[in-house]
């Protein structure tokens, strides 16, 4: 079983008071030396180890263990001899290590002492000091050495009222006891010297009582809150006010007890009925002081709160809780201006755009915070997580973490499990983009976004690492941006056709409008600038240049011959809520009847913009809607059904596998999709007819209408006339 170990300070206490009892009983005058060295060595021991006020104590164990010394030696003397002033000496040191002991009390500890001191000092001076001077005892002892112990006891006094409201308690009150056995000891030795009893006798009551004043010093040295410093704001409380209240009111009225005449009560009434209002007054300020200071403390720790609270805003995203795009900035600086290597990796969620678009910004909140719950995982390993904004988050690397390893186990992660919303399981993937950073670069930012967008480019799902190719793809995708914007206002785009052909009659009955661009004289493709167009936000204002250009064309040429013509239309202009009448503008302001214009869309365009009202508007109105590149992208018989569509156009992929001779399977899969589209009463067009045996078999299939360069490469408009002529030269011929 454990045992219960008995704490020092108690053993000291209690074996200090059996000790006492015991010598007292004995009367040996050498006797009493033996606990006042074995005490002195332990405040010794107490002043090395606390320091605080413990060596002015241990200096009073001294000249105290000296007195006792010098009367053992010296029996029958008075206290007042020479020697006996190093009872004074002891005093002093007490009271002046009492005062440093509880140092470190509130400012108005030492006021409120000083004043209970005043209080008490009337008593002291008419029944102490003034008897003191005239007794017997003290015939040898002038009036200054009298005036001295008598400071010497008012000193105690305030020493005592300090210490036993010091906030250590038990350390506190033994000093403070300590304290009054001094003081006890004096006026019993007083007491006892006006009587004539005799000189200061080891072993007598006033002896006695200093002995205690060891055994309490030591256990209070013992005490492990000794070396405890004091609370500085520590209030009086009402026991103290109290006490303090009944002093200050009965002290005017003890001269009347050692003099009952009315002189003497009716001032000491009046002054003890001031003394009480005035004090009053003060307790009730100090309780208003008290509360405004508590009041103001309260408010000036909410507004530290609060402080805390924007500053952490200020740097944390509020949706994630996560660090923002400002603090990742801010150590993105520490770290360039630093001397060490570092990465930055951003991560972005493949089609989040869609989840807000069909669930509502709701659900994507409630998917930015799961997604910030997983990429919480990786914080362990590098300097910050952050969300930048929107769906995209950044990693700041700045120790040994392998950054690729880092960047393939995020987007892994990101991916691993659907995210649960509802009743909902939503799939998601990402990609990542990393780059390293070196101390002096401050383009780490700009060369991981660089990463993310080839990441993005590449079909998302995947990582990219940034090298100064990308960079070198930047600045041509800046340069052509901005050769798009100049273009538009100089006029250097301009349209292509190639014509779209009858099988059955190998003449063309429509053309297809492509956009052209000449950049110092030379032709850029559209795989090139289309693609920038689209994500700079330019495709809109080309799109609407193209469908001007090409219908103000074909008017011509519908009015003529019975041409149609088809546009590609991107998603941008399906989005925008102003196509449609957009569209209706340029049919009325160039002439072309709508039931002559087709627009031409892919499938995942086509499928982007099915909840759109514009597809249905446009057709409406006469305009007919054909599905490019057939067979790329989703080919759902669902979707088929289900889209205003009137054109299917066959991918030249399917084309371009019929060789001569033309395999079965490959035969088999064009024949599915041609019964496909007659099914749906959709017209059919195959792209990329390159040679006379695909136009045959196209042909020997019933596919209505073909168009590649075998039929004519994408021209101007002068070309297209000059092939109108022909048609109409053969026909004539």
């Amino acid at each position: 079983m454990p045992t219960h170990r008995i704490p020092a300070w108690q053993l000291a206490l209690a074996g200090g008071l059996a000790a006492v009892l015991a010598l007292h009983a004995l009367g040996s005058p050498y006797a009493w030396l033996i606990p006042q060295v074995a005490g002195t060595a332990v405040l010794f021991r107490a002043a090395r180890l606390h320091r605080c006020g413990w060596w002015l104590f241990f200096a009073a164990s001294v000249a105290g263990t000296s007195a006792s010394l010098w009367w053992a030696a010296h029996p029958g003397e008075p206290a007042t001899t020479p020697m006996g002033l190093s009872l004074a000496v002891q005093y002093a040191l007490h009271a002046a290590a009492a005062v440093q002991f509880s140092r470190r009390r509130k400012p108005g500890g030492a006021v409120e002492a000083a004043a209970v001191v005043l209080t008490v000092a009337m008593l002291a001076w008419s029944f102490i000091v003034l008897p003191y001077l005239g007794r017997p005892g003290y015939a040898m002892v002038d009036d200054a050495l009298a005036g001295l112990y008598a400071l010497l006891d008012l000193a105690i006094l305030a020493t005592v009222l300090r210490t036993a409201a010091d906030a250590r308690r038990v350390p506190g009150i033994l000093v403070a006891a300590s304290g009054s056995t001094l003081l006890a000891a004096h006026l019993f030795y007083a007491g006892t010297a006006a009587e004539g009893t005799g000189p200061f006798l080891p072993g007598g009551g006033p002896h006695l009582l200093m002995q205690l004043w060891w055994v309490l010093i030591v256990a209070a040295a013992l005490h492990p809150r000794a070396a405890q410093p004091v609370a500085a704001d520590q209030a009086p409380g009402r026991a103290t006010l109290a006490v303090m209240y009944i002093a200050a009111v009965a002290s005017p009225m003890l001269p009347a007890v050692a003099d009952p005449s009315l002189n003497a009560i009716v001032p000491g009434l009046i002054t003890a009925a001031l003394c009480g209002l005035l004090l009053l007054r003060i307790v009730v300020l100090a309780r208003l002081a008290e509360r405004r200071t508590r009041q103001a403390r309260e408010a000036l720790q909410e507004q530290q709160v609060l402080q805390r609270r924007l500053i952490h805003r200020a740097g944390h995203d509020a949706l994630t809780g996560l660090a923002n795009r400002d603090l990742l900035l801010e150590h993105l600086g520490r770290a360039g201006a630093g001397d060490r290597p570092y990465a930055l990796i951003l991560c972005a969620l493949d089609g989040f755009k869609e989840i807000n678009d069909s669930y509502g910004h709701h659900v994507g909140d409630t998917v930015l915070r799961q997604v910030a719950g997983r990429l919480l995982l990786f914080a362990a390993e590098v300097e910050l997580v952050a969300r930048l904004g929107g769906d995209e988050f950044g990693f700041l690397i700045t120790s040994g973490t392998d950054a690729a390893d880092l960047a393939e186990r995020v987007v892994t992660t990101v991916s691993a499990a659907p995210y649960a919303v509802d009743d909902r399981r939503i799939h998601l993937t990402a990609r990542a983009g990393l780059a390293d950073g070196t101390p002096g670069n401050d383009a780490v930012l700009g060369d991981a976004d660089l990463a993310l967008r080839a990441a993005k480019q590449a079909g998302g799902a995947r990582t990219a690492r940034f090298d100064e190719s990308l960079r070198a793809e930047q600045s041509e995708r800046a340069r052509t941006a901005a050769g798009l914007r100049q273009a538009l206002a100089d006029g250097s785009l301009f349209m292509h056709y190639q014509p779209v052909v009858d099988t059955l009659t190998g003449r063309a009955t429509g053309v297809e409008a492509l956009m052209r661009w000449r950049r110092d004289g030379e032709l850029v493709p559209p795989g090139v600038f289309i693609p920038v167009a689209e994500q700079t936000g330019l495709i809109g204002a080309i799109g609407a240049r193209a469908l001007r250009l090409a219908c103000a064309q074909a008017a011509a040429w519908h009015r003529e011959h019975g041409l149609y013509l088809t546009v590609n239309v991107s998603t941008f202009q399906l989005r925008d809520p102003g196509f449609t009448a957009s569209v209706l503008e340029i049919l009325a302001d160039t002439g072309l009847p709508a039931s002559a214009l087709v627009l031409e869309i892919t499938e995942s365009v086509l499928i982007d913009a099915a909840d759109t009202p514009v597809l249905g508007s446009l057709r409406a109105h006469g305009i007919r809607i054909a599905i490019d590149d057939f067979g790329t992208g989703y080919s759902s018989l669902a979707y088929l059904h289900a889209l205003p569509v009137d054109i299917l156009k066959i991918d030249q992929s399917f084309i371009r596998r019929h060789q001569d001779p033309p395999r079965p399977q490959d035969v088999s899969l064009t024949r599915a999709i041609l019964e496909l589209a007659r099914g749906q009463d959709l017209l059919a067009v195959a792209e990329g007819v390159e040679t006379a045996g695909q136009a045959e078999l196209l042909r020997e299939l019933g596919c209505p209408l073909v168009q590649g360069y075998y039929f004519g490469r994408p021209v101007d408009a002068d070309a297209i006339d000059a092939l109108m002529r022909e048609y109409a030269f053969q026909a004539a011929a």
